[in-house]
């Protein structure tokens, strides 16, 4: 499942939604310092990804034989992109 990260709008921190927009966790501002907050907000979104691709690419990696330079660019691809999503650059 995907999760996004946003500025609240009852609160001074971060709330995290499900693809549904709900809201499943919030993130309060350290020492109202907004800008950690959306980086703490932003890492705790893209975990369950990050977890998930960290063990789809483990299985990759046991199940290759030979190894597969394209199966392992798309995974890089992807793992690229969840931690762009983790550190705020996208």
């Amino acid at each position: 499942m995907t999760y996004t990260t946003a500025p609240a709008a009852m609160h001074s921190g971060h709330d995290i939604r499900n693809a549904s927009g709900h809201m499943v966790a919030i993130v309060h501002n350290p020492a109202a310092n907004r800008v950690e907050g959306a980086r703490i907000a932003a890492l705790m979104a893209a975990a369950p990804e990050l977890l998930a691709l960290a063990y789809d690419f483990g299985q990759m990696l046991n199940g290759m034989d030979p190894y597969s330079v394209d199966d392992a660019a798309i995974m890089r691809d992807k793992i690229k992109a969840a931690i762009a999503r983790a550190t705020g650059a996208l």
